[in-house]
């Protein structure tokens, strides 16, 4: 096992829940600092999923066990409604990037990460304008099938690297006025279904698993993002309310983007 096959795992652990989106920074990474082909870096970004959603799992067993059983429909019917909807803007965009990512010169996708960066910590700001003073617990509301809609729609566009999955999702849910525990439960529920669905259209279009990382290599590659996962879920769950994520979101896209200004000097 090689030593940036540690780290691109623990950068997917540590950053998945934090809004600051992971896909974009093991991207970055993958595409500068390994020998990955870039042909083969949206395969290996989707297969680490794998590790941060049996994360989910572990976390709330007894949730997952009830949807599973069908004990809890209505949670069932919410995530059912968030994965379709997650699937109409997340497969075409999906296809695309695995078709179009490879011609991409390194600086050019340093600034694309750059840029959707940027709007993830916009994305992140808004919710922020509204002192908690201004809002009436009154108007708070449970996700609902509208709900569910809009921000699976929304984490469907979390296919592009550098938009924050778990950001834009938890804003989204913000903004339609979900309290904020309810909004990061149902952010982390909503990743499994839709990681899940992601590796089966995978196997079904006959895509390998990436040939730069060894089977016994990823399985502990998915053991370490596994237990980091975990850990920084916990970690996010108890300091969520004291940390400006939108802030480092958007330091990370300023480097990313002067990383990637190389490519636009002529």
């Amino acid at each position: 096992m090689e030593l940036w096959q540690i780290i691109v795992a623990l950068i997917q652990g540590l950053v998945e829940w934090l809004p600051i989106s992971s896909e974009g920074q093991v991207v970055l990474f993958l595409y500068n600092f390994t020998p990955v082909p870039s042909e083969e870096i949206i395969a290996l970004v989707v297969w680490l999923h794998l590790g941060t959603a049996l994360a989910v799992i572990a976390r709330y067993p007894r949730v997952i066990f009830d949807i599973v059983l069908l004990k809890d429909k209505k949670l069932f019917r919410l995530l059912l409604v968030a994965t379709l909807s997650t699937a109409i803007t997340a497969v075409p965009l999906y296809f695309f990037l695995k078709n179009n990512l490879a011609p991409v010169h390194g600086e050019l996708l340093n600034v694309l990460v750059g840029v959707l960066l940027l709007v993830t910590a916009i994305v992140l700001y808004l919710p922020t304008r509204t002192k908690e003073e201004d809002i009436d617990a009154d108007t708070e509301r449970e996700v609902e099938n509208q709900e569910a809609t809009t921000t699976g729609l929304v984490q469907g566009l979390a296919v592009l690297p550098g938009l924050s999955r778990s950001g834009v999702t938890i804003s989204a849910l913000l903004m339609q006025r979900i309290d904020k525990e309810s909004a990061m439960k149902f952010s982390f529920l909503m990743s499994v279904p839709a990681v899940l669905a992601i590796l089966l259209l995978e196997v079904i279009t006959g895509s390998t698993l990436p040939a730069s990382v060894g089977t016994l290599d990823l399985i502990i590659i998915e053991g370490i993002v596994f237990v980091t996962g975990l850990l920084s879920m916990e970690f996010l769950l108890r300091l969520a309310r004291r940390i400006s994520f939108w802030k480092l979101c958007l330091v990370l896209a300023v480097i990313a983007i002067l990383f990637g200004v190389p490519a636009l000097i002529p």
